[in-house]
């Protein structure tokens, strides 16, 4: 019979070497990654740069194309120093986003989400990946993934005439099938049955989030409602608004309990005036139609 307690007496040793190898290891990698982002540093000596305030407030800034970037040194050398007060499984401090020109005091926060997992590459390397992405900001922002990135480019702007109006214009289109026209401040997308639906009030400081209209082959626009703020919980969310606007009207006939849209009398009834299978579906009980107060604001 083997002796296990004997062999994995002999074994010992070697394990333990091979455990202080692995954590030397990690730190070789690191230093590795340390002259990655020193290089990015020095290739874009004038973009990439350390701020003036030290820590516990210092910040590396990266000047991008659409904006500036700051990203908070303090939580990052914390984690190097020791992960373990810094918190196991931390992430990269949220970046800053100022818009080109100034630094503001109340900026937009923005999360970068990796792409792949960085969970088997050194922090140092997560960071230089992390610097050389905003940079190169236009194909961050385009990037379907980068949701939280985009929202605070558009947070810190807008949607009218800026940095990103051109990208924004591309990007609603490639994933939504959308366009903006920003003399008039709106975004237009193409629905079912003929409609075009119609996102306005982007240049009106009364307007919450947006009006909603709607037209059928180029016709004259119907408004349905002046805010959705008032009419519906996701009224912002152009990544819940296109795609559903590219389905209606039809699916204000499917009884689809999820669809916030459909949970508004006021959008409902407004369009059932112009069309008429909806309002022969509210008229039979097919449809419920809420009631005024049944709304709720948020």
């Amino acid at each position: 019979m083997r002796n296990r307690t004997a062999e994995s007496k002999k074994g010992r040793h070697q394990r333990t070497q091979n455990l202080l190898d692995e954590i030397s290891e990690t730190q070789r990698l690191n230093l590795v990654g340390i002259e990655f982002l020193k290089g990015i540093i020095e290739d874009y000596s004038d973009r990439v740069y350390h701020g003036v305030k030290e820590r516990p407030e210092s910040n590396l800034i990266v000047r991008g194309d659409l904006a500036n970037y700051c990203i908070p040194l303090e939580p990052i050398l914390q984690a190097f120093t020791n992960p373990f007060t810094a918190g196991m499984g931390q992430t990269m401090p949220a970046v800053e986003v100022h818009p080109l020109g100034k630094w503001v005091r109340r900026h937009a926060p923005a999360c970068i989400q990796p792409r792949g997992d960085h969970s088997d590459i050194p922090g140092t390397d997560s960071l230089a990946i992390l610097v050389a992405a905003l940079i190169s900001d236009r194909d961050l922002f385009l990037d379907p993934n980068q949701i939280p990135f985009r929202n605070a480019l558009l947070n810190t702007y807008g949607m009218i005439q800026s940095p990103i109006s051109e990208l924004f214009s591309v990007f609603i289109g490639k994933k939504y099938g959308a366009t903006i026209d920003y003399v008039a401040g709106e975004i237009s997308v193409k629905g079912t049955h003929g409609f075009t639906w119609h996102l306005g009030g982007i240049k009106n400081p009364e307007v919450s989030s947006f009006s909603l209209s709607s037209s059928i082959r180029r016709g004259p626009q119907r408004k349905h409602t002046e805010d959705t703020y008032y009419c519906m919980a996701r009224c912002k969310d152009l990544s819940y608004l296109l795609p559903t606007l590219a389905k209606l009207p039809r699916i204000f006939l499917e009884h689809d309990d999820d669809d916030d849209l459909a949970h508004s009398g006021e959008i409902l009834s407004s369009v059932a005036e112009h069309w008429v299978p909806l309002r022969r579906a509210i008229e039979s009980g097919e449809v419920d139609l809420p009631e005024d107060g049944d709304d709720e604001e948020v």
